[in-house]
């Protein structure tokens, strides 16, 4: 559903049709409020990739829009590894200041940025895979969020709604079915993850190894 779908959805649930009472930006902002919430309460992981250049003799690139935190980043197709400051000490020898430039093997993350060592010699495509926050939600927006949450967030919605109005019962019973929905889409998240994996620990020794160690 689109967000102005929601917003209809809602305004009929409620007998709110044409209402002035709630604009259309105070309903969006409600929908973003629900995928928030849903994020928070529901571990909703948002997957995005994005892809941009490295620029020669740059260690330091942002964090893309939105981005919670980062899974996985390549540099020209080849996976780069995590590492911790105290690698970076024994690669530059305690020197922080290094330009060393080549073919980047590693990177670290910091306030919203990721590092990369050695620092790259040539422009090469860097790819970051990220877990998102929600972005906020317009009209033209699309839901970040599954679609068969979609007609959840109308209950949430019509809650909020009915809060607004000092209609406290029905605002409760709404509330009452969003609480619920987002049991239901927890447990379906959960199983979505399992998909047809078996859950088994990996042995450290199956891993990658790097001059740093297993990864």
């Amino acid at each position: 559903m689109t967000p102005i779908e929601i917003e209809t959805s809602a305004r009929n649930q409620y007998n709110a049709v044409g209402d002035p009472n709630w604009s259309s930006t105070e309903i969006y902002n409600l929908i973003y409020a629900a995928c928030l919430e849903m994020a928070r309460d529901c571990n909703l992981v948002i997957e995005r990739v994005y892809t941009t250049s490295t620029v020669v003799g740059t260690q330091e690139y942002a964090f893309p829009t939105n981005a919670l935190s980062i899974k996985r980043v390549t540099y020209n197709g080849k996976k780069l590894m995590p590492y911790t400051f105290r690698d970076d000490d024994t690669i530059t020898l305690t020197n922080e200041a290094s330009t060393d430039q080549g073919e980047p093997t590693y990177y670290y993350s910091w306030n919203s940025s990721i590092f990369l060592r050695p620092l790259p010699d040539t422009v090469r495509t860097l790819k970051i895979y990220t877990i998102n926050e929600p972005q906020a939600v317009v009209s033209t927006s699309t839901l970040e969020v599954p679609t068969f949450t979609h007609m959840n967030i109308v209950d949430f919605v019509v809650s909020q709604m009915a809060s607004k109005d000092l209609n406290f019962n029905t605002a409760n019973y709404y509330r009452g079915l969003w609480d619920a929905h987002k049991v239901a889409i927890a447990r379906k998240l959960k199983l979505m993850k399992v998909g047809d994996a078996f859950r088994t620990v990996q042995s450290e020794e199956s891993h990658p190894l790097t001059t740093l160690g297993p990864q």
